[in-house]
């Protein structure tokens, strides 16, 4: 049945975009939406783990490994399987160790060969406007009145944070789990400051645990002067368009800093109190923007100040399911649209054609009240100071055949940006999917089948996603953005099973080539870059590219994507140490710096759309091919309020052995939203933030440390990084001859395409202008000037061959449904020999695709 007509009109996408419309596509059979038909999971899970020859979530002889970021993260292919003391910055000491009919339907050439076939406009949607979609510039609530809309008690009452409370859409509105339904205030709820500041003992300095990986001093970052790191007279003056996507508040005389207990000022307008007992510092000043003199807390170094892999520990959170939608983590919005015409949303690809000419007021409004400035704040009184931020290649462009809402997450990336520097925040920007999927689960964007290095459409994918990196690259690398996103995560989970090592090693190297020609080599210039293992195990890239310059490996590890643990809560307990921390320290020396990207607190696979929408559970036998296999019901994992104290105390030992064994690492994810089904706080495993609130996630994380000692886990040291280059040092950016010989851009072959096919399979052409991400504006306050806020495009002398684009009048296959296809006859593209690397292009003149026009100003929020 098809949502109702909401109170808003938004103008429709081009084309047949609704599925009330009689020409709407059905599903694709080749990516069997409606059947993922998972393979048998039997292979995935060999009795015994071995944590030093593979990731435990892909376990040795899985042909293909479910994706661990989020819960399945995909059954489409089967299933995969100790903190500083409290001085603050003594280090690790545990770890991880380690159809052709189809395909006809393609894109034709048109005169913007870019963005083959595409007539959308551009959407510059700022704040809370509709920009280019709605031309009467509506307030963006589906509801009448904006004080209509419910909220949702935060979690963090737990850690005794000022009142927050977290806007939700009218969709996503239900009843309390805990009380009866509420009357709505007629009027604004959200009031100023709230509460109190309750005076909190902080744990004792000196309180410490001998197996740290590292003792330094203490644990206390010493005060910078304010100033943005950067600012050292390297900043490029090259000229560039300005365009907005987020306006600066009203300039007022309030406080530009404090510490804990101090009165901050928000975005909307509101006021709360600061409530951070880590020694927190927030800082923002409307006259000074990019001023990062701010701390999460008192044993990070301020943003300003250098980040060690070698000694501070990062504690992180994925902002998850925000600006990359998953089922599982707002299953509202998918409900809302679950069945239209009959397709089933399953991913953001369908749940975008569901919605129709609802896409960008419904997705605008998720943006603006899933994640806001007070879950920052939480953030940081959680005693956390990294977020993992993931983004869609949608927040860039769209092509035709993507019916993603394009750029206006955009938006909202730039308001994480700004947050996390008022509150001390480093960022990791992790780019979570890519054009064709990189391993076909439904956080990809789209569900079925990975088209990215894969088939005949497998490179052009590809030559897209490093478009992408390179523009993301060129804006985190100016330094008004780079003391904030300290490390780039610039694919996410390729799927190394399904697509083999080796293509996946060349594209590696060749982000590496793009994103370092940007920022230079060596510490201090540019992000860290984030490596994902590809399931492959983190042992297996102890030698990738030695030279590679600050390369920090990535796993993501959960163990409930296979055959089920087993035993009494005493058992289930100890289980991350007992799998996990043997072989973190070994990385370390072995490698270098390694992150636990996503893992959470679930120790069974139960909770809704866990693995993906209609999949059932393997605990309870409800997956496929697991009938004759249920370990149980599920009915009390799915409800906390049912949990009794002994499971959570259970359950907090449990995510204290996985934070004490991953030692660096970004819980996933910090919030799952409500349900309209009968459980409205589903999948509670996966929710930091009321795990925070219940007890079973530590509001210190340090409190972790020691854990797997307790559990009888012998150490295993870590002294240093043998290879100097993992940080930036010695050796940096010099890699082999032989290894990018061995792994050449374009690969070799592809899991489905010899050697010898490689010279027929599609290509683009480097016609295309390449993207510049626009900038916020910030005004001065008392003047109507502008400050600088840098204009995209960090090193203008890089890299700079265009981009790449279709070839006009050729066609090529549908994006999503051309993986299997092994051959075709006059291929666009192929065998054609381009460039890839600054020195082959001379003097080629670096021209930049003009910025979307600025956005109209929304309305201020009352």
């Amino acid at each position: 049945m098809a949502p109702p007509n909401p109170t808003y009109t938004a103008v429709p996408n081009p084309g047949t975009s609704s599925p009330t419309e009689p020409n709407f596509p059905s599903p694709d059979p080749n990516n069997s939406y409606q059947n993922p038909n998972p393979r048998d999971s039997s292979i995935l899970s060999p009795p015994t783990p071995d944590p030093d020859t593979a990731n435990l979530l892909g376990r040795p002889g899985s042909e293909y490994m479910p994706a661990p970021s989020i819960m399945t993260r995909d059954s489409t292919y089967s299933s995969l399987p100790g903190t500083p003391p409290l001085r603050g910055d003594n280090r690790k000491s545990w770890g991880s160790g380690v159809g052709l009919a189809g395909a006809a339907e393609g894109i034709s050439g048109v005169e913007q060969p870019r963005r083959p076939g595409s007539v959308r406009a551009p959407s510059n949607l700022a704040h809370s406007s509709l920009g280019w979609n709605n031309p009467t510039n509506d307030r963006l609530s589906v509801s009448d009145e904006d004080d209509e809309q419910g909220h949702i008690t935060p979690a963090v009452a737990g850690i005794g944070a000022a009142e927050v409370q977290t806007e939700k859409p009218r969709w996503a509105e239900v009843k309390d789990f805990d009380s009866t339904p509420k009357k709505k205030n007629k009027k604004l709820l959200l009031a100023g400051a709230c509460v109190g500041v309750l005076a909190i003992i902080a744990l004792a300095v000196g309180l410490g645990v001998g197996l740290t990986r590292k003792s330094t001093k203490d644990g206390s970052s010493s005060s910078s002067e304010d100033g943005k790191a950067g600012d050292d007279g390297n900043k490029n003056d090259n000229s560039g368009t300005k365009t907005a996507s987020t306006t600066a508040s009203t300039p007022s005389a309030t406080a530009t800093s404090g510490t804990q207990g101090s009165l901050v000022t928000l975005d909307d307008g509101t006021t709360m109190t600061y409530d951070n007992p880590f020694g927190g510092e927030w800082h923002w000043d409307e006259s000074d923007p990019f001023n990062s003199s701010a701390r999460a807390n008192s044993w990070s170094p301020r943003l300003n100040e250098a980040w060690d892999f070698a000694k501070n520990r990062i504690y992180g959170v994925n902002l998850g399911g925000w600006l990359n939608t998953e089922p599982f983590i707002v299953p509202a919005l998918y409900e809302t649209y679950h069945e239209v015409n009959g397709q089933t949303a399953i991913d953001e690809y369908t749940l975008s054609q569901n919605m129709g000419s609802n896409l960008t007021a419904v997705m605008t409004e998720h943006y603006e009240t899933f994640i806001t400035e007070k879950d920052f704040i939480e953030i940081a009184s959680a005693g956390l100071n990294w977020i993992r931020l993931p983004i869609p290649f949608w927040a860039i462009e769209t092509w035709e055949g993507e019916p993603f809402l394009e750029r206006v997450s955009w938006t909202y990336v730039l308001k994480a940006l700004k947050w996390a520097r008022k509150y001390g925040i480093r960022v990791n920007l992790d780019l979570h999917t890519v054009p064709g999927s990189q391993n076909g689960w439904n956080h990809s964007g789209r569900q079925g089948t990975p088209n990215w290095l894969q088939g005949v459409m497998g490179v052009a994918h590809a030559q897209r996603s490093l478009d992408y990196i390179r523009t993301l690259a060129q804006f985190i690398a100016q330094p008004e953005y780079s003391d904030v996103v300290q490390m780039f995560g610039f694919i996410n989970e390729p799927n190394g099973n399904a697509l083999g090592k080796d293509p996946i090693t060349s594209f590696y190297i060749e982000a590496h080539n793009i994103i370092r020609d940007i920022t230079g080599i060596g510490a201090g210039n540019g992000p860290q870059i984030s490596m994902h293992d590809g399931f492959l195990g983190i042992k297996s890239w102890y030698d990738f590219a030695p030279g590679a310059d600050r390369v920090m490996l990535d796993q993501h590890n959960y163990m409930v994507f296979q055959d089920q643990p087993t035993g009494d809560l005493d058992e289930l307990k100890v289980k991350p140490c007992q799998w996990w921390a043997a072989s973190t320290n070994t990385t370390f020396q072995t490698y270098g710096p390694v992150n636990t990207g996503e893992w959470s607190a679930a120790w069974n696979d139960c909770g809704q759309w866990v693995n993906n929408v209609n999949s059932g559970s393997r605990y309870d036998g409800t997956f496929d091919g697991y009938a004759g296999k249920a370990t149980g019901s599920c009915d009390y994992w799915n409800d906390y309020t049912q949990w009794n104290q002994t499971t959570k105390d259970a359950l907090g030992h449990f995510v204290k052995g996985s934070m004490d064994a991953f030692q660096d690492y970004f819980f996933w994810t910090w919030k799952i939203g409500n349900s309209t089904g009968d459980i409205p706080q589903p999948n509670p495993f996966w929710n930091y933030q009321l795990g925070l609130q219940q007890g079973w996630i530590p509001k210190d994380p340090r409190t972790a440390i020691g854990t797997c000692e307790g559990d009888g886990i012998a150490s295993n040291p870590f002294s240093s990084f043998s290879n100097a280059a993992v940080t930036g040092g010695a050796g940096a950016g010099m890699i082999t001859g032989s290894d990018s010989s061995s792994n050449p851009w374009p690969p070799n072959s592809l899991t489905n395409i010899a050697a010898g096919q490689m010279e027929s399979i599609y290509q683009y052409t480097q016609t295309g202008e390449p993207i510049t991400m626009p900038a916020p504006t910030f005004t001065s306050p008392g003047s109507s000037a502008t400050i600088d806020a840098g204009d995209g495009w960090a090193n203008p002398s890089a890299d700079n061959r265009k981009a790449y684009a279709s070839f006009t009048d050729c066609s090529y296959p549908a994006l999503y449904s051309a993986a299997s296809i092994t051959s075709v006859a006059d291929a666009c593209g192929a065998g054609l020999t381009q460039p890839t690397k600054r020195s082959e292009l001379g003097s080629m003149q670096q021209v930049k695709k003009a910025a979307y026009p600025q956005p109209t100003t929304p309305p201020a929020r009352r």
